[in-house]
Parts: structure tokens; sequence; C-alpha cells
């Protein structure tokens, strides 16, 4: 119970997280779609939820989807074909177990009561279920398998052989309680209340390994996400002073900010925009640098900090615009240069400025 828990909250954890990924591409949506299933299928299986809903067969039906979402992720990944063969295979599967279901009276889960009445139709239903998830999942883990070899070393690397092995435990589960029960409908004795309970532990470490597995580049992301939205917060007073001081810099309105939110990389795109906003905006200013700076001298973003406030107040109270322009100092040539540079001068300006500008919240505004 405890381990069948556990997994049921780390899958209902990875189908939030990989939420995003809807907006990304054709493939990610796909295996957010064969978590999902999984996840109802493995909700389903649950012994207070199955108590309550009474139809064993749900959770397998939900594994059927969750396993063709799967195989559609693996022909898009590897650009294999599959559209039309692939979605008739997973209805007649569909098909098939409801109708021996019905002929077999019902199908009972539960290891004491699998045995009992374990005709032709019982066997043909497990065997047909189980084959057709042991399929895909030998499949998904050879492909995983094969794709650790090239990925980048550590996390990602672990993180594909992790999926690998958790498929190949969840497979092997499949295969072994297919033969049994096809044993056990030739004549063999077997006792399943001994076999179960041991299998789903197989079961399930197989599916939190894949779990982890999969949780591995949302982790990369999300750390990725964190950071780059701190750096939107830090760099906020320094893009508000432009901002104030020349609008026509901005780029997108915050309306168009707060529809973006909804992409996964748009944190990074923000990001990006608001550099190149405040640049915009300390181009527009140079005019109203100080005959005497000097950006090769000052080594410290605090001094630069101080000329963008003498500028802006020069340009507040009337001032004329030099006619040869200053220049600030020279950052580059990467964006993470500039987003560390100009975070030390924003900050620094934050510190300086007599009350002009706020303190960075996280919700005081859609960019």
């Amino acid at each position: 119970m405890v381990l069948t828990t556990a997994v049921l909250l780390v899958l209902w954890g990875v189908v939030v997280v990989r939420l995003p990924t809807l907006w990304r591409d054709r493939r990610q949506r796909t295996l957010w779609a064969a978590i999902l299933c999984l996840a109802l299928a493995r909700t389903a299986a649950f012994d207070p939820v199955d108590e309550r809903l009474g139809v064993p067969t749900l959770a397998h039906l939900f594994g059927v989807l969750a396993a063709y979402f799967l195989l559609r992720f693996i022909a898009l990944a590897t650009g294999r074909g599959g559209a039309r063969w692939q979605p008739a295979l997973a209805l007649g599967v569909l098909v098939a177990l409801e109708v021996l279901a019905v002929a077999a009276g019902g199908i009972d889960t539960r290891p004491d009561l699998i045995a009992d009445d374990l005709g032709a139709a019982h066997v043909a239903y497990w065997v047909i279920l189980e084959a057709y998830l042991g399929a895909v999942l030998v499949t998904a883990s050879r492909l995983f398998a094969s794709v650790a070899h090239q990925a980048p070393p550590r996390l990602p690397r672990l993180g594909l052989r992790a999926m690998a092995a958790g498929t190949a435990l969840v497979a092997l589960y499949a295969s072994v309680k297919s033969a049994l029960i096809i044993a056990y409908g030739a004549g063999v004795p077997v006792d399943f209340t001994r076999f179960e309970p041991v299998a789903r532990v197989f079961q399930g470490t197989g599916l939190l390994l894949v779990l982890l597995g999969l949780l591995v580049p949302a982790t990369r992301r999300i750390r990725s996400a964190v950071r780059a939205y701190r750096s939107l917060l830090v760099l906020r007073p320094l893009w508000t002073a432009m901002h104030d001081a020349f609008p026509e810099v901005i780029l997108f309105s915050p309306r168009r900010a707060v529809i973006e939110l909804a992409g996964v990389d748009d944190v990074h795109l923000r990001l990006y925009r608001r550099v190149i906003e405040i640049r915009d905006g300390m181009l527009a200013l140079r005019g109203f640098l100080p005959a005497t700076y000097a950006p090769q001298a000052y080594g410290e973003a605090g001094m630069e900090a101080q000329a963008i406030a003498l500028a802006l107040h020069r340009r507040e109270t009337g001032e004329a615009p030099s006619e040869t322009p200053g220049t600030w100092a020279a950052v580059g040539p990467e964006m993470a240069d500039e987003v560390a540079w100009l975070s030390l001068v924003s900050s620094a300006f934050r510190r300086i400025s007599p009350g002009g500008v706020r303190t960075p919240t996280p919700f005081g505004s859609a960019r």
C-alpha cells in the first residue's frame, strides 16, 4: 500500500509538472497524454477507488490507452510510421477486452479471485491485455536504453537509464503474469495469492523508476525557469526606470505577457526581452550621460547605476542631450553576461533610487 501510494503521488506530480509541455510540440503532448492515462489507470486500480467504482476493467482500459500514447510517442520520437495501424490496434485491443469481459461474465483483478472459474475467455482477456502492454513496454525500454548512450552524462543519461530499467521491469511483470495465467489455464497449479503481491512490488518499482526518470528533464527545466524568473525580478527596478522614461522601448503589452505565461519557455523569452528593453532604454539615455563618464574606468556596477540615475535626473530636469552621446560599459558577448551585469546594476540602482523604484515582488506585474 505504501509503494502504491508513493507511485500515485509521484505519478500525479509528474502529470502536473509536465502540464506546461502541452504548449511545446506534438511529441510532448503525446507523452503527457500517456502519463495522464497511466495516472488514471493506477488511480482506478487503487483498492479504495476500485471498491467504490466497482469496475475492475476500467484500469485496464486506461492502461491500454497509456500504452497507445506511449507507442505514438515512440513513433514520433524515432520518425517512424504507424499513424494508421497503431490506433487501429489499440481500438481492436479495447474492443476485444470488452467482448471477452462480457463473455467471461466479468473480470476480477483481486489475486484470490483471478483463478476462480478461469475459463478460456478469462485466459484470452489477460493474454491480450498483458501481451499488448508488454510489447509496448519492451519497445519503450529498448528506445530509452539506446538513447541513453547518446544523452549527456550524469543526470540526463541516468534518467533515461532509469526509464529503460523501469519499463523493462513492468514488461517483465506483464510477461510473467501472462505465462502463469496460460499455465493455470492449461492445468498447472498456480497460487496467485503468493505471486501477485511480489509481482506488484516489481510493477510499482518499475513505474517509480520511469516516473523519476521523467522528472529529470522537468527538474532541470524548472530549475532553469526559477533562475530566469529570479533574474526577471532583479532586473525589474532598472526596467521600470527605462519603461517610465521611454515607454516606446516596450516590445509587448502587459496583456500580451499574461497570455504568454502559458508557455513553458516563456520565462526565458521574457528575460531575453527585458534585457533588450533595458538596453534600448539605455541607448536612448546615452545623450544625457555626464561628459566625464568613462565606462572603461568603472569596474563596479554601482558606478554604472549612479551614472544611469544621474542621466535620468538630467533628462527629467529638461537638460538638452549632448551632441556626442556617451557609451555604457561594454558587456558580453553572451546573453548570460548581459543578465549577470544588468542584474548587478539593477540591484545597485534600486538601492540608490530615492523611492522612485519599487522593490520587485513575484506577483506585482505580468512582466
